[in-house]
């Protein structure tokens, strides 16, 4: 199986309101109808697909090529070495 490559997405405070979101690796506060950029590894966190869910967030767009490397190097986790395979 190929495995997915993930990428980040803009998420929409679709409130009338700011909305706070705790996230494991951030927090930060979305105002009224503003959008905020998230990593790839933010995006499977519960607490946005929470928020997601109930629709106080809506997906904008994934983020571009570019995008993504900013993001991954602002906010990103380190990802783990690959394995080599063995013979």
């Amino acid at each position: 199986m190929i495995p997915r490559h993930r990428k980040g997405m803009i998420v929409k405070n679709t409130n009338k309101r700011a909305v706070t979101v705790k996230l494991e690796s951030r927090e930060f506060e979305i105002p009224a109808g503003g959008e905020v950029p998230v990593t790839s590894e933010e995006v499977m966190d519960n607490a946005l697909r929470d928020l997601l869910q109930v629709r106080e967030l809506a997906i904008v767009r994934p983020l571009t090529a570019q995008e993504d490397r900013e993001m991954q190097k602002k906010f990103g986790q380190k990802k783990k070495p690959k394995r080599a395979k063995r013979s």
